[in-house]
This record gives structure tokens, C-alpha cells and sequence, in this order.
């Protein structure tokens, strides 16, 4: 009878062992999946000239209208397409060739303006556990990283901006964040309580605020946190 038992026991962990194999392996391959298309994305349609980077929209959107911007933070590995969907929950699972993907696709809000002139263009990623996506947004919490590489590239088809870092936290989600303001007096109020919440110090210029941009993506130190950059254009 002991004997049954311990070869019914044995027989239940390699049952567990080569579940849990299984699915570890499928984790791999996803990310895999997901980082191999995104390199090929960025050696077909991202070209380095005397240092300065061009991105071929035309070529990008002759595979997916949805395309509108790429964006690029040094030091993260944040390198990649955005799209933006018919809503936010589109691109959750779909990467930018609109196939199946763990690590979706960088997104800008379905409410914001296509050429990301709304008065917050609010941007979202996944935070995956492979540190690819938007994982390393967290970084820009940490003030020494922060004056190292405080700007953040935004390229359109029409123009590249550069987004100068003013506010990093982590608060739990919010529900919704404002896309426009109904005048300069809201806007100066909103970025005063973002400044405010921001965890690494940042200095920030007394000019003219004209627009937002906005990164979101998952934190994991609390449920449902939320790790929320905010750029101005330089």
C-alpha cells in the first residue's frame, strides 16, 4: 500500500513539474515572440544618420494606419511604435502587426488627438516582467537616473519632439485622467498637484505650458498601482 501511494505521490510531481514546465517555457516564448518583432520593427523603420534618428512612417503605416508616433527613452529600452485603437482595449493584446501578443502594443489614449496635440496626450504600455515595454518608466521615479536622462523622444509623422521629465510617481489607478482643460488656469492647477506628487525632485522652468504627455504602465509594489511620467515639450 505504501508503495502505490509513493508512485501515485511521485507520479503527481513530474504531473506538476511538466505542468509547470510547460508553462514556463510558454512564458519564454512569448517574450521572445514579442521582442524578436519588435527588434524587426526597429531595423526596418528606424535609420541612424551622424547620430540622429529618422523613423519611416510611410513604410510603418502602409502596414497599420493605426500607427501615429514612435517613441524613444534613452537608458530604458524603451524604443517603440504607438498606435492608436478605435479604444483602450484594442491594442491590450495585440501587438502593432494586430496578432496575439502578451506585450501588446504601446497605445495612445483612444480620446486623445491622433497628432498628439490634446492638451494631456496620455500614453500607456504594459509593464512586462522581462523588463521590456514600458517596465523601465519606474526608473524615471529614481532622481539619480533621472538627471541623467530626464528627456523623453516623441516622433510623429510630422515632427520630433523632445519631452522633458516633470513628475514621476506611483499612485494607485485612476479611473480617468483629464485630455483637455477648459482653460490655462486648469491646466496650471493640474500640473501644480502632478509636481506635487512627483517622487524624484524636478526643477521646472517658468514659461508657457502649452501641452502634456503622459506615460502610464502597471506598478507590482501595491494592487492595482499605476507608475504615471509626465513630459513637457523642451
Amino acid at each position: 500500500m505504501k508503495k502505490i501511494l509513493y508512485h501515485i505521490f511521485l507520479l503527481l510531481c513530474i504531473a506538476v513539474f511538466c505542468i509547470s514546465a510547460y508553462k514556463l517555457y510558454g512564458y519564454y516564448k512569448s517574450y521572445k515572440e514579442a521582442k524578436d518583432t519588435y527588434e524587426k520593427i526597429k531595423k526596418d523603420n528606424v535609420k541612424k544618420t551622424n547620430g540622429d534618428r529618422t523613423i519611416d512612417f510611410d513604410k510603418l503605416r502602409a502596414k497599420n494606419p493605426d500607427i501615429v508616433g514612435w517613441v524613444y527613452a534613452k537608458g530604458t529600452g524603451i524604443d517603440y511604435p504607438i498606435v492608436q485603437g478605435k479604444d483602450n482595449e484594442e491594442y491590450l493584446h495585440m501587438d502593432y502587426n494586430k496578432k496575439k501578443s502578451s506585450s501588446g502594443t504601446i497605445f495612445l489614449d483612444h480620446g486623445c488627438d491622433k497628432s498628439f496635440i490634446s492638451d494631456n496626450n496620455i500614453i500607456y504600455g504594459h509593464h512586462m516582467k522581462n523588463g521590456t515595454m514600458f517596465a523601465k518608466l519606474l526608473k524615471f521615479r529614481e532622481e539619480s537616473f533621472l538627471k541623467k536622462h530626464h528627456v523623453i523622444i516623441l516622433y510623429t509623422p510630422k515632427k520630433t519632439m523632445h519631452l522633458k521629465v516633470i513628475s514621476a510617481y506611483a499612485v494607485k489607478a485612476q479611473d480617468q485622467m483629464p485630455i483637455t482643460f477648459a482653460n490655462e488656469t486648469q491646466k496650471k492647477e493640474y500640473i501644480t498637484k502632478i509636481r506635487r506628487m512627483s517622487e524624484p525632485s524636478i526643477k521646472l522652468d517658468d514659461k508657457k505650458i502649452d501641452r502634456i504627455y503622459t506615460f502610464v504602465t502597471c506598478s507590482y509594489e501595491r494592487n492595482d498601482n499605476r507608475t504615471y511620467v509626465h513630459a513637457l515639450e523642451e
